[in-house]
């Protein structure tokens, strides 16, 4: 009875390693969102994952694309699970926003994203662009995160939203505005990787 009950024990608690993905030793970040990724208005190619990978010293793969909505992000997801190892930060919602797409359809590919991500074994981090003119994307966001148990970072574009220096244009940053995004992240990934 004993062996039974230690045998349940160990099986429970690797279920629970497993599950919160804090086993893994992280080879690479992955941030894959659209062009706040993918860094448009930067210049010399420095987008927030490049400067990331400046702070951590680790392999960061940009899979930004201009334009995308959350939808597209669920179609393109099979390309990130064919990594492996990875801390993957997730940032999508802006142009789903911009293009009056319901919430509850970006609610439904945001979960499908994260389930898929989760369960290829990587680590996911999910970030909000900002919290004040998206505020229900926001609370929506953050939302899923609690529900699924994952790392949370709260508005990368709060602390320059309101410095037009930092900004190419009226919603992307230039490069020492993706230079305080990376700084942002990585303070608050630090200590997963």
């Amino acid at each position: 009875m004993l062996k039974n009950f230690c045998v349940y024990l160990c099986f429970l608690f690797m279920m629970i390693s497993c599950s919160n993905n804090n086993n893994i030793k992280i080879s690479s970040i992955v941030c894959f969102g659209d062009s706040l990724t993918r860094g448009y208005g930067a210049t010399e190619n420095k987008t927030y994952p490049y400067f990331l990978q400046q702070l951590t010293n680790i392999d960061v793969i940009n899979k930004g694309v201009n334009g995308n909505t959350s939808k597209d992000g669920l179609d393109r997801v099979d390309d990130i699970l064919k990594i492996q190892n990875a801390l993957i930060i997730v940032e999508f919602g802006a142009n789903d926003f911009f293009q009056q797409i319901p919430i509850s359809e970006t609610k439904e590919n945001m979960e499908q994203i994260v389930d898929k991500l989760q369960k290829s074994g990587n680590m996911v981090v999910l970030v909000s662009t900002e919290d004040k003119q998206l505020n229900s994307y926001y609370n929506m966001l953050k939302n899923i995160a609690k529900k699924k148990k994952i790392l949370f970072i709260d508005g990368i574009l709060n602390e320059i939203w309101n410095d037009r220096n930092l900004f190419s244009d009226d919603i992307h940053p230039n490069s020492s505005g993706y230079k305080l995004v990376a700084e942002k992240i990585y303070k608050n990934i630090k200590n997963l990787i």
